[in-house]
């Protein structure tokens, strides 16, 4: 594992977390490969606890823009009346 040292690729295309059995986390980037070459292997680091992971996803995946607003559900149909009491 690394600690965010050595040779680069860029941002990211993919974050995986999981918990570190020591405590913190071990964040797990993978890339995309660049045209005609083989993807690099993922690289792996570790993060002391929850406001430093909260950084490093910051850091590495806060330039992606917002998702655009969820579309409303279709209307429902209108419910069928129900029957009058004693009927």
């Amino acid at each position: 594992m690394s600690g965010g040292h050595g040779k680069s690729h860029g941002k990211p295309h993919s974050v995986h977390v999981r918990r570190a059995k020591s405590g913190g986390f071990i964040a797990t980037h993978h890339h995309k490969a660049a045209e005609g070459e083989i993807a690099p292997e993922p690289e792996e680091h570790v993060i002391p606890d929850s406001d430093a992971l909260a950084q490093h996803m910051q850091d590495n995946l806060g330039d992606q823009p917002p998702a655009p607003p969820a579309e409303p559900p279709p209307a429902a149909a209108p419910a069928a009346a129900a029957p009058a009491p004693g009927m």
